[in-house]
């Protein structure tokens, strides 16, 4: 295992990171606490929402776009970027600007719209399967780039072809943790294997970013063909969620390195978010 700039391995963060869950999960009082921090910042986010305008302008680095803002999930997105700003820095710094990226789990368009001003004769291909932040992604890019700069894609992408369930906690414009489920939902979705659709026509991409909540491994296997012409993956690992299908974070780190990649731990979620991590993986 490599060891990141704190001297930590990875392994070894997840492990202190998993304690730490267990811990509080076994206190009542820690968990009572932690539910009412949760309830006030719930508090915070709504009274900044009522006082924020229509749109907002995020910058990373040189490179701005502009966000519609109408619920607490967009607004969230577009101030804090996930925690994420330094993982968007990377991937922005690695185009040159005739990429095909494939933003899969794009959501409202973050990474999907700052990739599109960034390029000059490229596309971003922008996957997102949840109609409500898929109509929003739409019109987040519509108000950033040129139309030959981006495509949108409805499908789920995983390592097989069918239908599947879309399950979520909430739902609003800018809402995450969306996970595919064999359980009855009121949103079906179509999975599709990544090497189904460039053999179709798609544009194989030369950089992929993933964020899938769970299904890392699934998607890369439905590219398995696709992968020795990428560049760069940046991938989120969910160590928790990807159990939900019966592998963990490390399944996801061999099929990379299967793949030839080699694997960089990038500095963890600044939000404070727990049991992630975030990989380049580059050849």
């Amino acid at each position: 295992m490599w060891t990141d700039v704190k001297g930590i391995t990875a392994t070894m963060r997840r492990k202190l990171v998993d304690a730490g869950s267990q811990v509080i999960d076994r206190s009542p009082l820690l968990s009572a606490t932690l539910r009412t921090l949760w309830k006030w910042r719930r508090l915070f986010w709504r009274w900044r929402l009522s006082t924020t305008s229509e749109y907002r302008q995020v910058q990373v680095r040189d490179t701005s776009a502009t966000f519609a803002v109408s619920t607490r999930s967009e607004l969230v997105r577009s101030t804090q970027l996930g925690g994420e700003r330094h993982v968007l820095a990377a991937l922005l710094e690695d185009l040159d600007g005739d990429e095909v990226v494939w933003d899969v789990g794009a959501c409202v368009g973050t990474y999907s719209c700052l990739i599109a001003r960034r390029l000059t004769t490229g596309q971003v291909v922008g996957f997102e399967p949840e109609p409500m932040n898929r109509r929003r992604l739409r019109e987040n890019l519509l108000d950033n780039a040129a139309n030959e700069r981006w495509q949108i894609s409805p499908y789920a992408l995983s390592d097989h072809s069918g239908n599947a369930s879309l399950a979520s906690e909430f739902r609003e414009f800018g809402a995450g943790h969306h996970y595919l489920t064999e359980a009855d939902t009121d949103v079906t979705v179509e999975t599709r294997r990544g090497d189904d659709l460039v053999r179709e026509g798609l544009s194989p991409p030369n950089v992929l970013k993933i964020d899938v909540q769970g299904v890392e491994l699934q998607v890369l296997t439905g590219l398995w063909e696709t992968l020795p012409d990428v560049n760069v993956v940046y991938l989120e690992v969910h160590t928790s969620k990807c159990q939900r299908y019966g592998y963990t974070a490390d399944d996801v780190e061999t099929r990379l390195v299967e793949a030839g990649f080699t694997i960089e731990e990038l500095q963890g979620p600044t939000n404070y978010r727990a049991d992630i991590y975030f990989i380049r993986a580059t050849r």
